[in-house]
């Protein structure tokens, strides 16, 4: 028999269970406070996102600042590349920049600075590249993912520079008087410079009653002079100048093995003498041009010393003339009552030697100075000359009395250059057709980003 209490719990549960039921029913078809729900289950996804807008917009003004750091200092690193430095001395010097720059030594590393190994300029050892990374800072990203973001800057830069004119007188040897005038002669250089690769404080001398006029000159070291220097009004003159580049120290030797004479030759009457880039004429001894007329047409190579003396001359070919001196060949005086009138290839003309008129090898010829390392015009020899005098290794000396040597373009680079005596040259600089490349010296140097 049930009791008396479970028929009033069974009695009790029948009416309050389907009224329950009904409630859960109603419950799972209300739509009311949905809204909220998704709210709440969204609302983190949300927050990640405005988090990370936020900070990607302070990464971009972070990876901004990094490359400004980098472009300074890839401007300052040029400037030492210009200069020659070597590879420790341009990444101090990029550093340095860096730093005083903001570059933040707990989050940013300078991961390469030298020749650029990518890009338009790629192995362009003109060209500077710095690349620097930095380590970006996270805040609201980290609560939703654990990694370190980071961002690489990149910059190349290089120099140019604003030239003042032309030099037509080039001494490259870094020591001592490179670049000279003395005794009683007198020089005058119309409508260009002269430059001295010397770092000494007589790199430019003019002493004695000797005197030069010029437009101006640029100097590594110093110059020595009495008043016998004039310059042109709008000259200041440069000292502790950067040095200028050697212009022709990509020529290379023409000989091609073939002994056309193999010995020494001595000219005694008119004789023509033909040779070409392909096939230059080779005299492997010393020529000398002692009597009669010796004609130069073209490309000729001495494996020794050049000298005309007495009643000898030498004059250029249709072709014009390019004299190469190697194995310590040297102009061994041009001197007495011999007359020089020397032409160089002009302009369209003698391929990769047009405009040279004298070229000593580099390679074959050693570096030295002295009287058996000069090469000497002098006398009373009325010479003339058109083209590109280069003696990288030697001295070249004008001497003597040269009352009417003037020459309409002549362009001097030697390791020395020097006039004394009674020398009296003129030398114009009117080289439009000849062929002669300008030699441009700068009045100022400037670096530039190109990427």
């Amino acid at each position: 028999m049930v009791s008396a209490m479970e028929s009033t719990l069974t009695l009790i549960l029948h009416k309050i269970l389907p009224h329950e039921r009904a409630l859960g029913k109603r419950f799972g078809r209300a739509e009311c406070g949905t809204i909220a729900v998704m709210f709440a289950l969204i609302l983190p996804i949300l927050f990640g996102m405005v988090g990370l807008g936020l900070e990607a917009g302070m990464w971009f003004n972070q990876r901004r600042e990094l490359q400004t750091i980098a472009d300074a200092a890839v401007v300052s690193a040029a400037i030492e590349n210009s200069y020659g430095a070597n590879s420790a001395t341009i990444t101090a010097a990029a550093t340095l920049e860096a730093n005083n720059n903001g570059l933040k030594a707990t989050t940013d590393v300078i991961t390469y600075v030298g020749t650029p190994t990518s890009g338009a300029y790629l192995g362009d050892t003109s060209y500077i590249e710095v690349t620097m990374s930095r380590q970006l800072s996270t805040v609201l990203s980290q609560v939703f993912h654990n990694f370190n973001p980071s961002t690489t800057v990149r910059a190349v830069a290089t120099t140019g520079s604003l030239s003042t004119g032309e030099a037509c007188i080039l001494a490259l040897d870094t020591t001592g008087p490179a670049l000279s005038v003395s005794g009683n002669g007198s020089v005058i250089l119309d409508d260009c410079e002269v430059a001295s690769n010397s770092t000494a404080s007589n790199a430019l001398s003019v002493s004695g009653s000797g005197g030069l006029t010029v437009d101006c000159y640029s100097v590594v070291g110093d110059i020595s002079a009495t008043a016998g220097l004039i310059t042109t009004a709008e000259c200041t003159g440069a000292t502790g100048a950067p040095p200028l580049a050697d212009p022709y120290a990509t020529l290379t030797d023409p000989d091609n093995g073939v002994c056309d004479n193999s010995g020494n030759l001595t000219i005694t009457s008119n004789t023509t003498l033909t040779g070409t880039e392909a096939d230059p004429y080779v005299i492997c001894g010393n020529l000398w041009a002692k009597s009669g007329t010796l004609t130069i047409d073209g490309l000729i190579v001495i494996k020794g010393d050049l000298k005309s003396n007495g009643t000898g001359s030498i004059n250029s070919g249709i072709n014009g003339s390019t004299i190469v001196l190697k194995d310590g060949g040297r102009i061994n005086n041009i001197n007495g009552t011999s007359t020089v009138n020397l032409t160089a290839p002009p302009a369209g003309v003698g391929g990769a030697w047009e405009g040279i008129l004298f070229y000593q090898d580099r390679v074959t010829t050693p570096s030295c100075t002295g009287p058996t390392c000069t090469s000497t015009l002098n006398g009373n020899t009325a010479t003339s000359f058109e083209g590109v005098v280069y003696f990288p290794n030697q001295t070249v000396e004008f001497t003597g009395g040269n009352s009417s040597a003037d020459h309409a373009c002549l362009q001097i680079v030697a390791s020395r250059v020097s006039f004394s005596g009674n020398a009296n040259v003129e030398i114009d600089n009117d080289c439009d057709a000849a062929g002669v490349d300008s030699i441009e010296v700068p009045s100022s140097y400037y670096a530039k980003l190109v990427e």
